[in-house]
């Protein structure tokens, strides 16, 4: 297979699964599950096409129980591996992280105001899962300011394009009603990343984006 050219967009093939069917007679319906929360991040599993399928229609095989045990093993290896990855974060896995996000010429963008951090994840609705990275990725929070401070100091306005940078990334994420929040802090942590899929490379992006959930104006409704 030919390697990817500078020009070739990143494809993302996973796909959300529900746990719990969001209509009657689909796979694992169950009536007495709240409405509320058919459409929310305990209810979703991130799935290959493939797998989505097979889960769909094996649903007696692959059941509710089956499918909140998968999700929840996934997200402590996660967590683990990013938790192993963070302490080792430089300013050359930040580097690699925000490669050419800095560099876009982005447009002016809606301005918002800084709100603390809980209150933040609050008014945004973001699940416990999200906050646990958000608070995993402030333990770099100081190497984040020192290396920004350096960028800043052999590029003038480097802070300044990288956050409109996010913002703009943002403010396309939010404009549709497909994605929640916790999606849309997903994907921005896949932009704050650059699409690595090492973790390593996207610990720094968790730290980048946590620094700026913090203390910008990223990620406000």
């Amino acid at each position: 297979m030919l390697e990817e050219t500078a020009k070739d967009k990143t494809k993302q093939i996973g796909e959300i699964a529900h746990i719990i069917a969001h209509s009657e007679g689909g796979p694992r319906f169950d009536p007495s599950y709240p409405k509320e929360n058919l459409d929310s991040y305990e209810n979703w599993v991130l799935l290959c096409p493939t797998c989505h399928n097979i889960v769909d229609s094996q649903e007696g095989k692959y059941d509710v129980q089956f499918l909140r045990a998968l999700k929840l093993d996934h997200e402590k290896w996660v967590q683990d591996a990013l938790s192993d990855a963070m302490p080792q974060v430089s300013f050359a896995e930040l580097e690699v992280a925000i490669r050419g996000i800095a560099q876009q010429s982005v447009p002016q963008v809606v301005e918002f105001s800084v709100i603390p951090l809980n209150e933040k994840i609050a008014k945004n609705q973001l699940s416990d899962a999200s906050r646990k990275q958000l608070v995993m990725g402030l333990m770099q929070s100081k190497g984040v300011k020192q290396y920004l401070k350096e960028m800043e100091r052999l590029d003038a306005g480097f802070i300044d394009r990288l956050i409109a940078g996010f913002k703009s990334k943002y403010m396309d994420l939010s404009r549709g009603e497909e994605l929640n929040s916790d999606a849309i802090f997903e994907t921005l942590l896949s932009f704050a990343s650059s699409n690595a899929s090492d973790f390593l490379t996207r610990a720094a992006g968790l730290a980048l984006l946590s620094h700026l959930f913090e203390t910008c104006e990223v990620f406000e409704k």
